[in-house]
């Protein structure tokens, strides 16, 4: 029950929601389509409901972006994929849905994990992976006090009353 509460108040949150619309926002960029919106503004729109503030964030910010692709003026490129800023991005936004789970990663990890892959060696990479991401998960999974319990969440022993 504890990891379905901890579920559902995490996925509340704007954190993962915000990293995902980010990261489309990014894509646009790095293609040479500026969209100039706030992935907090856009976030806030989306949960607010208002359907006029939801049209008109998305007209404004993205209506110019679209034409551009659509009447060929800029075209779509690929390249985005070898920008570093892009994955640290995208694998931030993965760690922030894994950690709806109850997973708890380093802060930082992304980026580390990005930096290692793009200009590092093996050694660096496989560092990297096992200091931000395998050793959380070990902790996650095997690191409980009883099965079905969160990492560090421990029940109180009871105490013998003290007789004088």
């Amino acid at each position: 029950m504890q990891l379905y509460n901890k579920i559902k108040a995490t996925a509340g949150s704007q954190n993962f929601f915000v990293s995902l619309i980010s990261l489309v926002l990014l894509t646009f960029e790095l293609n040479g389509l500026s969209t100039g919106a706030d992935p907090e503004n856009i976030f806030d729109a989306i949960t607010s409901g208002d359907a006029g503030r939801i049209l008109s964030i998305l007209l404004i910010n993205f209506l110019n972006p679209i034409l551009k692709l659509v009447q060929k003026q800029e075209t779509w490129s690929w390249d985005f994929l070898k920008s570093v800023n892009f994955w640290t991005q995208a694998v931030t936004t993965i760690l922030a849905a894994i950690t709806i789970a109850g997973v708890a990663f380093p802060e930082g990890a992304a980026a580390n994990l990005v930096e290692a892959i793009f200009g590092g060696t093996f050694q660096t990479i496989a560092v990297a992976v096992v200091v931000n991401i395998l050793n959380p998960l070990y902790h996650f999974f095997f690191d409980r006090d009883e099965p079905g319990s969160m990492p560090g969440e421990r029940e109180q022993a009871p105490t013998k009353p003290v007789y004088g």
